[in-house]
Order: C-alpha cells, then structure tokens, then sequence
C-alpha cells in the first residue's frame, strides 16, 4: 500500500497541513459566520417572542385583577343596595314589607345577572386573549402549521382546571 510508505509520509504531512489550513480558513471565513448569525437570529427570536408572552401574561393577570374589583365593587354596592332596603323596610308598615321583600329580589338577581354577564364577558375575553397568545407563541416556536382545536382545547382544559 502506497500510503504506508516511508518515502512517501513527508509528501502526505505536507499536503495534509496545506489542505487543513485551507479547510480551516474556508470555515472560519465562511461557514462559521453563517451559522453564527442563525444562531444569533434564532436567539433572538425566541427572546423577543418570550417578552412577548410575559407581556401578554401581565396584560392578562392585569385583566382578572381589574376583574376581581369589579367583581368586589359589585357585591359591595349590592350589599350596600340590600343594607338600605332593609333599613327602609324596618320602618314602613307590616301591608309594605312584601312589597319591599319583591323589589329587592328583583334588584339583587339584577345584580347577580350584572355581575354574570361581567363575569362571562371577562371569562370570554381572557379565553379569546389566551387562545390568540398561545396560538402566536406556537406557531413562532413549532414549524408548520398549528392545529387551532389542539390549542382551543388545551386553553379550555387550562381554564376549567382554575
């Protein structure tokens, strides 16, 4: 076998180091550039998209924070509502106070219903909210297309479970 020549070795060694400094140069002038900045592109994709995700995350607790005090300010007002009646009530005479006890009925289911419509619109909302971020953040982090059923339910499931 020619390559296993001692005569030859010296002519192989010289070949070899031209042929690594040139591969070498290749890739360092080249190849590793490119692949730095895909790299470099990459990171800071997936960076922006995961300050995008902690963004849409403040806005949404700011949402069910905001939503709690709605919800607190409703009961406290309805409270507020049945305290008056009933001090109204305690004054009028025995013939009005099923009059009384009928409109306050009316007003707190018109404060439940108030306070239920609040409620679903806000659930409604921050599920759409959800639904959007999350399909945002997959379709930037997974290739291909994202199945919406998949992400629908899996918010859903997420919803159901709090």
């Amino acid at each position: 076998m020619p390559q296993f020549e001692p005569t030859w070795f010296a002519s192989q060694i010289f070949w070899l180091i031209i042929v690594f400094v040139v591969f070498y140069r290749l890739m360092k002038s080249m190849v590793i550039p490119g692949v730095a900045g895909v790299l470099a592109d990459r990171d800071a994709r997936i960076q922006g998209d995961l300050e995008l995700a902690q963004q849409r995350r403040d806005e949404l607790e700011a949402m069910r924070t905001a939503y709690e005090a709605d919800l607190a300010k409703a009961r406290a007002e309805a409270q507020a509502e049945l305290g008056a009646a009933q001090a109204r009530m305690a004054q009028q005479q025995a013939a009005a106070l099923d009059e009384v006890s009928k409109e306050l009925a009316v007003q707190a289911e018109k404060a439940e219903q108030r306070i239920a419509a609040e409620k679903s619109a806000a659930l409604s909302d921050l599920r759409a909210v959800a639904v959007e971020v999350a399909t945002a953040a997959s379709s930037r982090l997974a290739p291909g297309a994202v199945d919406s059923a998949r992400i629908e339910a899996a918010v859903d499931e997420s919803m159901e479970a709090r």
